[in-house]
């Protein structure tokens, strides 16, 4: 069911933002799961493949050496990217920055590959087939399917925010399935937090309490 005329996208009966899906029900909700995908569209580049065989991988090599970094699992860091990251490595054990630091200078290279994918200049990332923003769009129509799921296991969606989702009087067992869904299609859930109330007032203003 999914088109894409005169620059618009819909799909399953709703049109789909370009950036990302959004979804609210506004309303006061309690025992709240918040479950986000852990780099969402870097995980859609991947599974797309979007840069042949070995950009593709060597694009995950860095995806894969952030998460090391953050968890500071070394030995993994450095059989990634031919050990081009050990000297950082070892920087960061002499106390010159932090992992936190090293980490977060990977995060930007990371989202500076996907916003060029879909950049409207050229540059080595754009694929002029890419009309429309293959990348998020995957995402998008990824999260439309999962909030369906829920909805059919008998669970209220409260709110989608692109690579979040928020789900109200939550179970293990929803939880789980959420997860499970997720590596169905390569994307890993991870448990942020439960909100014992949560306001939500809009399609992106909400407050809440653990």
């Amino acid at each position: 069911g999914y088109k894409y005329e005169n620059g618009k996208s819909t799909y399953r009966g709703e049109e789909v933002g370009e950036g990302g899906y959004v979804y609210a029900e506004p309303g006061m909700y309690s025992n709240v799961a918040l479950l986000d995908v852990a780099s969402m569209h870097p995980t859609s580049v991947i599974a797309e493949n979007l840069f042949g065989d070995i950009y593709t991988q060597r694009f995950a090599d860095i995806v894969h050496a952030r998460l090391y970094i953050k968890h500071e699992d070394w030995d993994k860091v450095a059989t990634l990217l031919d050990g081009k990251l050990i000297p950082y490595a070892e920087r960061v054990k002499n106390g010159e920055f932090t992992s936190t630091d090293l980490a977060y200078a990977l995060k930007i290279a990371i989202n500076s590959v996907y916003g060029l994918t879909s950049a409207n200049f050229n540059n080595p990332f754009r694929d002029i087939r890419n009309k429309d923003n293959i990348v998020a769009k995957r995402g998008a129509l990824f999260m439309i399917n999962l909030k369906h799921a829920v909805q059919k296991k008998g669970f209220q969606v409260a709110h989608i925010k692109t690579d979040s989702i928020k789900i109200p009087n939550a179970t293990p067992e929803i939880i789980q399935f959420v997860m499970d869904y997720g590596k169905e299609f390569g994307y890993t859930f991870e448990h942020e937090a439960t909100y014992d109330r949560m306001c939500l007032v809009n399609d992106a203003v909400y407050i809440a309490k653990y």
